[in-house]
């Protein structure tokens, strides 16, 4: 079920010497961010603390780069390392029908047609034609790729945390499952 806040993206690292973070986005979402007065940043522990959006810009590659209000220093911005940015969802640009944030479809179960459990969202991986979702079965070895079409991907409950799919011909073998 999807939370109050969404994630964007993932600070990796400081950037430049006057507080600046470097952040990996999930998914496009940079025009979000860019457009956000404020965002959250999510610790070790799980709290939330907001700050003032400065600035965002892009970088080369998907990454961007952005400056909070109040951290002025490298050293500032090298604690601020290694957390999720996130926006209140009413603050997100409201989806239209059938499409989903990435955020929301990880960790969804992921179940065939016949009801069998195929295992988690773990990761979404972008390409050019369409996404592909990462799915990691109950043990650790079992892992999976599903193009995210509407063939395979038949629907998508958030409430309930399901996604079922068909799986065609000589997707997964039969013995994997």
């Amino acid at each position: 079920m999807p939370s109050s806040h969404l994630v964007l993206g993932r600070t990796v690292k400081a950037w430049g010497l006057k507080g600046e973070v470097k952040v990996q986005p999930y998914a496009d979402s940079i025009a979000i961010a860019a457009g956000s007065a404020t965002v959250y940043l999510r610790g070790a522990v799980d709290d939330l603390v907001e700050y003032i959006v400065e600035r965002v810009r892009p970088t080369a590659g998907s990454a961007w780069i952005m400056q909070l209000q109040g951290v002025q220093t490298i050293e500032q911005a090298e604690h601020l390392v290694d957390r999720e940015v996130l926006i209140p969802r009413s603050a997100a640009p409201t989806l239209p029908e059938g499409t989903y944030y990435h955020a929301d479809l990880i960790g969804l179960t992921v179940v065939t047609e016949e009801g069998r459990r195929l295992g988690r969202i773990a990761e979404i991986l972008e390409t050019g034609a369409n996404d592909v979702y990462v799915i990691h079965g109950e043990d650790e070895d079992s892992e999976w790729l599903l193009p995210a079409t509407r063939e395979v991907v038949r629907r998508i409950d958030l409430t309930g945390e399901i996604m079922l799919v068909r799986l065609l011909k000589g997707m997964i073998e039969a013995e994997a499952v």
